[in-house]
């Protein structure tokens, strides 16, 4: 709880509402980036330097340094909108996120916004469902 301020919410929201698009992924048989069957929601990045305060958090909770952060991605789901269930982690080394051959070793997820009903992040193996909390 409170891992961000309100104002540090505020500010992403504020930055990230002009920039989002639909979810892309890249079609490994194409090469062409399209729509996300898997995720309807929107998204965009955030540059790291455009929020210092939430990137010295992150490292601090993360025990690294910002370079070793991905890009902060922020996703807005609207009423109805899903990520059906998927893992974070990869099979060996990727290129993704602004790094080449690496592999993600943690997600951070922070709510920028209450969500009155529905909108719950769940965790199906281990019987966990966590409500959104600014």
């Amino acid at each position: 709880d409170n891992f961000l301020t309100n104002e540090e919410c505020d500010r992403l929201i504020a930055k990230s509402q002009p920039h989002l698009v639909p979810c892309l992924v890249k079609n490994d048989k194409t090469g062409i980036a399209e729509q996300d069957p898997v995720r309807t929601s929107t998204n965009t990045n955030v540059p790291q330097s455009e929020v210092p305060s939430i990137v010295e958090k992150m490292t601090n909770v993360a025990n690294c340094c910002a370079d070793q952060l991905e890009i902060l991605q922020v996703l807005n789901y609207k009423k109805g909108q899903e990520f059906i269930p998927h893992t974070d982690g990869f099979s060996g080394k990727f290129d993704a996120c602004g790094f080449e051959q690496a592999s993600r070793q943690a997600t951070i997820f922070c709510y920028l916004n209450d969500v009155a009903e529905g909108g719950s992040t769940n965790f199906p193996e281990i019987g966990l469902a966590i409500q959104p909390k600014k």
